[in-house]
């Protein structure tokens, strides 16, 4: 049984998997906290934001805001400060480590993918000793198989196989290192193939592998408009003869496998194939994308592109400029072997994976080709929600830790939805509120709301009493007098401290 005030500590959440399992384990009720590094320009706080706005914008899904851990895999300690590491020691006691590296080829400029696959999980381990974290959950792939052909268990990793590029090889040492970790009471081996976007909107916000052969053409039809790219020539490039089958699983169905596993604790201490029970043929692959590269030729035509092939220009140097670019890939490509997943199919018999047929594959490939092969678009403006700023400014900064006192009067707040959180609201001296980082025990209630409603409450734009009226705020746990004592500590939030002296107290 999973304690439901414990938190699930997340790496990897701005990942295609990690954000469909961010969205699935919060909509089962799991408690979850993310490990997300900063970027150039954006903070954790503000690229988790992002990704929330992406399921409120492309699937009309509001997902819980989890609590924000600044930090990096590849950082002794994860990056995080003393204060931040000590309430995961408090809070936390599993951790699903879903952060990599995709890159096929080891690069000199940064130690990719050996630095975040085999140096970071070495740190996430250290990490859990440091913090007495006993269960993990390690994202591995199903591709630690490496060259290896025919018929591949579950139960194995290491039998002296070949990788077939440095990916594999890091996923290899990794997932062996998860398993020896001696410190560990449980290690969950979760083992995807290839991951794709979603069924239902094609979503992608990555574009490696299944994506790259449509990636490396869309440019040089652009530039070459009479070029005719067959998928024949493709798959001649790729040195296949189509018959070959490749291993292709849509996150959503992968989230919705792992989060079975993930929420049930009888489930764990195994090794999972989260593979395709039929692969789908190279053949059908390149047909859809020789027919897309033909729509994207005459839609260029039909918006008036020139045509800038120059006279020197011959038609066979787009295949060589291909077959150079997918150099690292072919690998990739080659056909695979037979996943055996007996145990996936026995937790989630009633989930068996889809079958990727002509149109799923359009879909997932149109959603690439019209955001340009990146995502977020180059148009998009960063969320506008600012609860969490405006509750600072009231509260003051989130304090990373419990109310020094147990039994003092406090209640947890929660939001969906970008420029949110998650606290404790606690009472500190006559005329003072508090913001801790988490929500609180068990039994303390909790009001949940959406982040753009608690901006409005808290800009004196609506009421509590209104918002608990149309449904707008939900309030869990606690007796009836406490629930009702989190209203009016919502009224004092908004209307400063005309209603302090009466927070809701602790369960009695």
């Amino acid at each position: 049984m999973v304690p439901t005030d414990r938190y699930l500590l997340l790496t990897g959440a701005t990942g295609l998997l990690g954000r469909s399992l961010l969205r699935d384990l919060s909509a089962a009720g799991r408690r979850l906290a993310v490990l997300v590094r900063a970027d150039r320009t954006n903070s954790a706080e503000s690229r988790v934001d992002d990704l929330l706005a992406d399921w409120q914008e492309v699937a009309g899904v509001m997902v819980a805001a989890p609590v924000v851990l600044e930090g990096d895999i590849t950082q002794p300690g994860l990056g995080l400060t003393a204060e931040a590491t000590a309430w995961v020691a408090a809070n936390v006691d599993e951790l699903v480590h879903s952060a990599a590296s995709l890159s096929f080829e080891l690069r000199e400029s940064d130690g990719e993918p050996l630095r975040s696959n085999v140096e970071g999980t070495n740190n996430v381990l250290a990490f859990c000793r440091a913090t007495s974290i006993r269960r993990l959950h390690h994202v591995s792939s199903a591709y630690v198989c490496g060259l290896r052909q025919g018929r591949i268990l579950e139960a194995e990793l290491d039998v002296g196989q070949t990788p077939g590029n440095d990916y594999e090889r890091s996923k290899i040492l990794s997932e062996t290192a998860a398993r020896t970790a001696e410190h560990l009471e449980v290690c969950t081996v979760h083992r995807p193939s290839i991951i794709v976007g979603d069924l239902v909107h094609g979503f992608t916000n990555t574009f490696h592998g299944f994506y790259k052969p449509l990636r490396i053409v869309q440019p040089f039809v652009e530039a070459f408009l009479s070029v005719a790219v067959e998928a024949g020539s493709l798959l001649e490039v790729l040195g296949m003869t189509g018959a070959e089958r490749k291993n292709l699983v849509p996150v959503d169905w992968v989230s919705a496998v792992m989060s079975r596993i993930i929420l049930d604790r009888s489930l764990h201490g195994r090794t999972y194939h989260l593979t395709a029970t039929k692969p789908t043929p190279v053949a059908r692959l390149c047909d859809v994308f020789a027919s897309l590269v033909g729509e994207l030729a005459a839609q260029a035509r039909q918006d008036g592109a020139t045509n800038r092939r120059t006279a020197g220009f011959d038609p066979a140097s787009l295949g060589r400029l291909f077959s150079d670019q997918m150099h690292v890939y072919r690998a990739y490509w080659r056909d695979d072997p037979t996943f055996d997943a007996a145990a996936t199919q026995a937790v989630a018999p009633d989930l068996p994976a889809p079958e990727l047929d002509d149109e799923t594959i359009r879909r997932l490939c149109r959603f690439a080709i019209r955001n340009s092969f990146r995502w977020p678009p180059a148009d998009r403006t960063a969320p506008a929600v600012a609860a969490r700023s405006l509750l600072e400014q009231r509260c003051g900064p989130a304090i990373w830790g419990r109310p020094a006192s147990p039994g003092g009067e406090q209640f947890g707040l929660g939001t969906f939805g970008p420029g949110g959180g998650q606290w404790t609201i606690a009472r500190c001296g006559e005329r003072n509120l508090q913001l801790h980082v988490g929500l609180p025990p068990a039994g303390i209630p909790v009001a949940w709301m959406s982040s753009a409603l608690l901006e409005r409450l808290l800009a004196g734009e609506t009421d509590a009493a209104a918002g608990l009226a149309t449904g707008g705020v939900v309030v869990e746990g606690g007796d009836e007098l406490q629930q009702e004592q989190v209203l009016v500590g919502l009224m004092s939030l908004a209307a400063g401290f005309e209603a302090l002296d009466r927070l809701p107290m602790q369960p009695r």
